[in-house]
Formats: structure tokens, sequence, C-alpha cells
């Protein structure tokens, strides 16, 4: 889920079909798979740990990408709006398609395990998470609003930061539980990180699609507003939620140090 350093411009994705975008959602399911089941391998068979492990693969390479979008952001004659150059914007859609695949392939997963009985972990919010996604990314890979649309994607990708934090600190609490004071530090970086790049950013990629408003068909602008709601409100939520889980945390860990302080 790399971001190659050339790209063609918008009437040259057209021309060339969808067959590159399919070839790049094949490679991206593919390596989230092999990722998953090596992981799953050497973790003796740990479907929790696997699932952090490649999720964190991810988020990594869409900080990476989100980032190296910001760099190419450019003005437009909108005096609030950006856009990509072409060669960014061609390697932009090219993540998009991979990460929109990614994340079609865990839904896949979630329906599979919860036709079995059984229930993964956050399976409600990830559902929920992924049909936001995907309303999100389908104007970005196809039609004439793609280029239009996909800067202020890639910065909302960004957000990706605090899902690095998490998957972290549900690897620690695993494999190191006695590192109380580690998960805590972890549990604070989360708490920051969703804080800026979900509570903050996503605010300011609102405001971004409604700058693009004179460019954007009614329908996908409203899409787009509707999108951009719901991750607002996802995203209060899980914080509400962190926040008590970090609660929790220093509530224990200050239960564990009461005894030794005593005389």
């Amino acid at each position: 889920m790399s971001l190659p350093q050339t790209g063609r411009s918008e009437a040259e994705m057209a021309a060339e079909g969808t067959l590159p975008l399919v070839r790049h959602a094949a490679c991206a399911v593919a390596a989230a798979s092999a990722v998953y089941a090596t992981t799953l391998a050497l973790s003796g068979g740990s479907h929790d740990v696997a699932e952090d492990i490649t999720d964190f693969v991810h988020s990594a390479a869409a900080v990476r990408a989100s980032s190296q979008s910001a760099l190419s952001f450019e003005r437009t004659r909108s005096k609030h709006a950006i856009a990509l150059r072409p060669a960014d914007d061609a390697a932009a859609r090219r993540f998009l398609c991979a990460s929109t695949a990614y994340f079609g392939a865990d839904a896949c997963f979630v329906c599979v395990q919860l036709s079995r009985g059984v229930r993964p972990r956050l399976w409600a919010g990830r559902l929920a998470h992924h049909a936001v996604q995907f309303a999100a990314n389908g104007p970005a890979l196809a039609g004439s609003s793609g280029r239009a649309v996909r800067p202020y994607l890639m910065l909302a990708y960004m957000a990706e930061v605090s899902t690095l934090f998490l998957r972290l600190r549900s690897l620690l609490r695993r494999a190191a539980p006695e590192r109380a004071g580690l998960i805590r530090a972890t549990s604070r970086l989360l708490l920051a990180s969703f804080a800026v790049t979900r509570l903050l950013n996503f605010p300011l990629c609102t405001a971004l699609i409604w700058a693009r408003r004179d460019v954007l068909r009614p329908a996908i602008l409203k899409l787009h507003l509707a999108f951009a709601a719901a991750g607002i409100t996802l995203n209060a939520g899980w914080f509400v939620a962190l926040l008590r889980s970090a609660s929790r945390e220093a509530g224990s860990g200050r239960r564990r140090v009461a005894p030794a302080s005593e005389p």
C-alpha cells in the first residue's frame, strides 16, 4: 500500500479502466491475508494478536500515505480548498483503492464470524466504520469528482495515527501486562492522538468538503457531509469509551500502589 512517485491525470486514469484498481485491491487483500496468516502462526493461533498486527500494518501504511499527500497539497482558486499534484493524486487513488479493499475484507471476515456464532472484538463498531468508509471512498475511486474528493479524504486518513497506539496498547496488554506504567503511557498517547487526528481533524475535513461545494456534484456533497457527520459522531462515542478505559486503568494502578505506600 505504498505511494509510487509517478501518476497519471484524471482523464488518463478514467481511460485505463478499472483493471489496475482491481489489481491494487487484490494485492492489498493478499498482503493483509499474508500478514494475518503469518502472525497467527507465530502467535500460537491467537486471532486477537493477528488482528492487532494486521491492522497496525494498515494504519502505518495509511499514516505514511496521508503524510505524503499532506506534503503535496496545493491551494486552488477557491480560497479555502486544497488539491493534490497529478502524480500524488494518482498515488492517493491507488492507496484509497487498497485501503477500501482491506476494509471490505475485514467486513467480510466479521460477517463470516457472526454467521458462525462468533462475535469478533468491536464487531459493531468495525462494521459501522467500514460502512462510513465505503461511502466516503467510493466517489474517490471513480467519477468526475474524484480529484476534488481525494485531498480531504487523504487528510482524514491521518486518524489512523490513533489506531497505531490503540493496537500497540492491545499488544502490550497481552505481551507485558506487568508493565502497567508503559500501558498507561500508551493510553495517554492514544487519547492525545485521538483528540488531534480525529476530534479536531474531522471538523477540519468537513470544512474542506464544504469548500469544494462548487465542484462536487450535489449528491456527493450531501453524501460526504453525511459521512463526516457520522465520523464525528462515531469518534465522539469512541473517545468517551477510551476515557472510561483510561480511568479504569488509572484506578487499578492506584489500588496496586496503595499497599506499598502504607507504613
